[in-house]
């Protein structure tokens, strides 16, 4: 996957199947507008549309890297609306299948 860019606030681009496949889940999802391509032709709000223009910032959230975890690569990027909180300490570091008791409660900057 990528490279690609993670949408801003004011950021535009051009639709193409590329940035379709990328950005249709944020824009229907997220973006109050729905988009759709139908024949090679792309249709915002039911407009005939060649560009798009993000309305608020965006995030790619990764996973922890445990079994099973889930990231942007899984189910897209994050609005920034929907952000409640901030990490500020390890709770659970596994290396090698050992525990690291030293990582436990450390400040993450």
């Amino acid at each position: 996957m990528g490279p690609f860019v993670v949408p801003e606030k004011g950021m535009k681009i051009e639709l193409s199947p590329e940035t379709f496949s990328l950005y249709e889940r944020a824009i229907n999802s997220s973006e109050n507008s729905k988009i759709k391509e139908i024949n090679g032709v792309y249709y915002i709000n039911n407009k005939k549309s060649t560009s798009y223009t993000f309305n608020q910032d965006y995030y790619f959230m990764m996973g922890d890297n445990r079994k099973s975890s889930e990231d942007s690569r899984r189910w897209g990027f994050v609005p920034e609306s929907n952000i409640i909180g901030k990490v500020q300490c390890v709770l659970f570091s596994n290396y090698q299948d050992r525990f690291r008791w030293d990582r436990l409660f450390k400040s993450v900057n």
